[in-house]
């Protein structure tokens, strides 16, 4: 039997499965256990002396007796005989009719409560005994076998002839008597069957001993699990040491009785069930045991049956709360696994790679594209894509090893995280192998064209989800030749497979770790007097190499770069004007920002955190904006743009005129400068349209009053033209070509 078999079978073993010698090898430990422990639970059972009469608390041979029916079944009944009949036969003063009568008393009953159990819950009444079936035990073996000995007691000493001083035990007494009588009885089912139950498996099976302490006891005192058990175990030795004491606190320690049920409530919450209904069946024996201090002042059977009664359904609450608590335990395992498991194919989800890489932060993720299975799904339908993908991962997983694992993506993609060395070798055999086979739906073979990319990644989330984006389309690019290529962060290894595109964008991401092989130039805008601002412009030089915007502005978009990037010019501008202030209240620069960049939440705030960061006036930049954003239907973008407006910063409204703007849209423009698109100014004086056009925004721009930027402005009669026409601020050749911040001087 493994370790974890052994912990979920609360049993022995099933007398209907075992063979004759089988059964007897169990009778006779089952008869040696009875005859050595129930004399011991006797012996153990609490008791008190109540208006000078013998009272039990907790009568423990009826635990015992529960414990083995539980462990051996209806093997248990003859041994239990047996020994009740030896054990009483020597500690009670009993006839022969008495004696048996007696033993009947407390065995019948529980035999017959244990078939009724096992007639609700069938042939597993005794697995598990803290899931399923709770409350039917509870109530058979809890309350209904209880009652039973206790009646047949009472019909015992009306008709069989019983020593005096057990008189009041068979029914020669008051009714109190006999009601805090019946309590110990159900006390000792309810709380301390398990008192015996657990030790008595654990000795008989070392495999359920180390699983018991493996998942009931080391999984709460490791970790960070463990400063929170350690106090508990802490408080409840303290309040166990002053309950149960004889020193001078005798008259506190009955005032600090319900911080033991407190106490236990908290640690349902934090222990499992197994080991609290342990822990509070030692803990209850020791208060009913040594109860100078628990029962300090009881000295009737009416506050004697109360304080029972507190004690049986407080074990009740507890035994059900641990088993809700357990079941709402198991739903949230069974709710995670689902939100992390894709419900068509049953594979690991984005989510699932989440937390895979936050545990292996160290990997290689692999995105595997299945290049015609877009067009195969459209004639063989959606269940032939989740069949396609099953199949491709049960012929990978093979190839993986301890902590790599196959994840599902949407469309035509499959993700492989790996480990270790040499992955790009085993992804390329990996494709190999797959394109070498076929896949068989409903009779057809199906040849998958497959093409993958692979990255070093580490455990940043936000990086995690750019990268997938770019394996994506490399991805995409290596299915077309069926190979694989490579998108490292160290352009040294890249493979001479890669695409110049890919190379491209691996040298942004190097310029965008190194951060000083991007280059901030300006260029300046002024007006006929010329006064003015500068336009921050940026450029990236790479080992001497030169990457102008028109390259790597599109790269930094598809591959969800922008928000880095903007960022990072932004906080070089900053830096400058930190370290170059001037005491000007108009805008010294301005710098734009990128279309996916105002889309990401809390943006703005960070951008206004970063000036104010470095007690720059935010007044000396403005923003731009292209007219896509300024009128765009995001909410999210709106809202960004609104905080810096209402933060100090003047919008301006890039390429305007390309299209979104509208007469109902201008009515609602919040924005402070325009720049009219250069597509309207450079054959301004060739194209009688343009003026026209140029002339119909500077009017509507003065009636807002904003100011209006021409740019490409590269002769004097375009500039003459445009000025003419009211534009009040020029950008271009003509007015100066961008240099590097750093040599430049502001206006």
């Amino acid at each position: 039997m493994s370790p974890n078999n052994a912990f979920s079978n609360d049993k022995i073993s099933t007398p209907g499965l075992m063979t004759f010698p089988l059964i007897i090898k169990k009778s006779l430990t089952a008869l040696v256990l009875c005859l050595l422990l129930l004399p011991l639970s006797r012996y153990l059972s609490p008791s008190t002396i109540i208006d000078g009469k013998h009272t039990y608390l907790a009568y423990l041979p009826v635990s015992f007796m529960i414990a083995m029916v539980f462990l051996y079944g209806r093997v248990a009944i003859i041994p239990l005989i047996i020994a009740s009949i030896v054990t009483f036969t020597y500690s009670l003063d009993l006839a022969t009719p008495a004696l048996v009568a007696f033993t009947f008393s407390l065995i019948f009953p529980i035999a017959v409560c244990s078939l009724v159990t096992r007639y609700y819950l069938g042939k597993r009444w005794r697995h598990a005994l803290s899931d399923k079936g709770v409350g039917i035990r509870i109530f058979w073996l809890g309350f209904i076998a209880p009652f039973s000995i206790k009646l047949l007691m009472y019909l015992t000493g009306h008709y069989v002839s019983v020593p005096v001083k057990l008189a009041p035990y068979f029914g020669h007494n008051s009714l109190i008597f006999m009601v805090v009588d019946f309590q110990n009885l159900v006390a000792a089912s309810l709380i301390f069957t398990v008192v015996f139950y657990y030790p008595l498996r654990m000795i008989l099976n070392p495999h359920y001993a180390r699983a018991f302490w493996r998942r009931c006891v080391m999984r709460d005192f490791v970790g960070p699990r463990r400063l929170y058990s350690f106090t508990w175990m802490l408080c409840l030795f303290t309040l166990m040491v002053v309950l149960c004491s004889s020193w001078g606190v005798l008259q506190v320690s009955g005032y600090l009785v319900p911080m033991i049920f407190v106490l236990f409530t908290l640690g349902i919450r934090h222990f499992g069930p197994r080991l609290m209904g342990l822990l509070w069946g030692i803990s209850a024996w020791l208060l009913l045991t040594y109860n100078d201090g628990f029962l300090y002042g009881v000295n009737t059977e009416f506050a004697l049956s109360f304080i029972l009664s507190v004690f049986i359904s407080f074990s009740v609450c507890m035994l059900y709360m641990t088993m809700m608590f357990k079941v709402n335990e198991w739903m949230k395992r069974i709710y995670h696994s689902q939100a992390l498991t894709d419900p068509l194919t049953q594979l690991p989800n984005l989510r699932a790679l989440e937390y895979h890489v936050q545990s292996y932060p160290e990997g290689t993720l692999c995105c595997l594209r299945l290049s015609n299975l877009e067009f195969l799904s459209r004639h063989y339908g959606m269940m032939m894509r989740i069949h396609c993908k099953r199949i491709v991962t049960s012929q990978i997983t093979p190839f993986l090893q301890q902590g790599e694992q196959v994840f599902q993506l949407p469309g035509s993609e499959l993700l492989i995280f790996l480990r270790g060395q040499h992955t790009d070798a085993r992804l390329e055999h990996i494709v190999e192998l797959l394109n070498s086979k076929k896949i068989k739906w409903h009779n057809t073979m199906l040849e998958i064209e497959y093409g993958a990319s692979y990255s070093v990644i580490d455990d940043s989330l936000d990086e995690l989800h750019r990268t997938l984006g770019q394996l994506s389309y490399l991805a995409d690019q290596a299915s077309e030749s069926m190979c694989v290529l490579s998108l490292n962060t160290r352009v040294e290894d890249v493979s001479d497979k890669t695409t110049e595109r890919v190379l491209l964008l691996q040298k942004i991401k190097r310029a965008l770790d190194e951060e000083e092989a991007v280059v901030l130039y300006a260029q300046p805008i002024v007006n006929q007097a010329g006064k003015g601002y500068q336009e921050i412009l940026s450029r990236i030089i790479f080992n001497d190499e030169l990457i102008t915007p028109d390259k790597f502005i599109p790269v930094i978009a598809e591959f969800n770069l922008s928000t880095r990037f903007d960022m990072l010019v932004m906080k070089k501008l900053v830096n400058f004007l930190y370290l170059h202030p001037n005491e000007s209240e108009y805008p010294r620069f301005s710098v734009n920002l990128m279309p996916l960049t105002l889309m990401q939440k809390d943006i703005a705030q960070k951008i206004v955190s970063l000036f104010t960061q470095f007690q720059v006036p935010t007044s000396s930049v403005i923003i731009e904006v292209t007219e896509e954003q300024a009128f765009s239907e995001s909410e999210i973008s709106m809202q960004n743009i609104t905080l810096l407006r209402e933060n100090g910063f003047k919008i301006a409204i890039d390429d305007f005129g390309t299209g979104y703007a509208n007469y109902e849209r201008l009515k609602r423009l919040q924005a402070d400068i325009i720049k009219i698109d250069g597509c309207f100014i450079k054959d301004i004086t060739t194209d009688s349209l343009d003026p026209l056009i140029v002339k119909s925004i500077c009017d509507m721009a003065h009636t807002k009053q904003l100011s209006v930027v021409a740019e490409f402005v590269e002769t004097e009669e375009q500039r003459r033209l445009l000025h003419e026409l009211g534009v009040q601020f020029l950008q271009g050749y003509l007015i100066g070509k961008p240099e590097p911040l750093n040599t430049v001087h502001t206006f």
